[in-house]
């Protein structure tokens, strides 16, 4: 069962420091996201087509709030439902690619996996590839901030952000290349929207990335859309067509409830049902876990 955490806070409380707000304006910090949160909410109705701003500093703390504590969660049920082979673990560090990572809260989930899964890692290596590097301050302030809340205390997780834009990814002159050479695993955690148009560039970039790294498991954690359910069929079919993966892996769905106590100044003060503004409480979505022949006897 994932454990006790209070996301929503600590997310709510980094927002008020990175904007200068006091206990005694909490209020007003949560009454200044209504405009922004409305807005991404009223996009993600169906994002195929938009460019959404994910450099601007106020969509990102909109983005905080309304989202980043949701989706810490959906990786830990997909991995704990993957049954993956101990030998995976049975080392001292583990190398992780998150791609399209941003905030990357699916690192959190990950930590909360690896607590229950495989405790004695010494240390995990994430690598998050994202076109926007402004998303550091979080992948390297918060992020640390909230580990010890999910992973378990004797595993050292070291986080590191590299620019990258799979649909103009120019292949082996790729400057990250070591960095994904080295992955066990590969994650891409609500990315293929953001692709969708480029669809086919990106996929050809995932068989390049598959091709050129080492990784065992590529995992797929995916917004609850047609389209990127026929996108993850097309990537499926696809590596196991060419002989990079082992079986056509299942595509499933799932609907969880975030374990998420959410504070009572948010409730006061942005989701007052107003324009339609109310708190989450599940979240949807279609996952896959591709095993990728490795020479390995799993």
């Amino acid at each position: 069962m994932f454990q006790a955490h209070n996301p929503a806070q600590h997310t709510f409380n980094w927002y008020c420091d990175l904007i200068g707000a006091t206990e005694n304006n909490t209020a007003t910090a949560a009454v200044r996201l209504r405009s922004i949160v409305k807005q991404i909410r009223d996009g993600y109705r169906h994002p195929f087509g938009i460019k959404f701003p994910y450099g601007d500093q106020s969509f990102q703390n909109g983005y905080l709030i309304a989202y980043f504590p949701y989706y810490i969660e959906p990786l830990y049920h997909v991995l704990n439902s993957a049954n993956l082979p101990d030998n995976l673990f049975a080392k001292e560090n583990l190398k992780v690619s998150f791609f399209g990572g941003g905030p990357c809260p699916e690192a959190l989930g990950l930590a909360a996996y690896l607590r229950e899964r495989a405790p004695n890692l010494r240390s995990v290596d994430i690598s998050i590839f994202d076109r926007e590097n402004s998303w550091d301050t979080i992948q390297q302030g918060l992020l640390p901030e909230m580990l010890p809340d999910y992973a378990a205390p004797q595993t050292k997780f070291s986080i590191k952000n590299h620019q990258c834009n799979v649909v103009r990814c120019s292949g082996n002159k790729c400057a990250s290349s070591n960095a994904i050479t080295g992955s066990d695993i590969v994650i891409a955690q609500n990315f293929l929207t953001e692709v969708h148009k480029n669809g086919g560039t990106a996929i050809d970039t995932f068989e390049g990335i598959i091709r050129r790294s080492n990784c065992r498991f590529l995992v797929f954690v995916e917004n609850n859309y047609p389209e990127n359910r026929d996108m993850l069929n097309v990537i499926n079919r696809r590596l196991f067509s060419k002989g990079l993966s082992t079986d056509l892996a299942a595509i499933s769905q799932k609907s969880i409830r975030p374990n998420i106590t959410l504070p009572g100044v948010l409730s006061r003060h942005l989701y007052t049902a107003e324009d339609g503004l109310r708190a989450k409480k599940n979240v949807t979505f279609y996952y896959v876990v591709i095993e990728l022949k490795r020479g390995y006897k799993l």
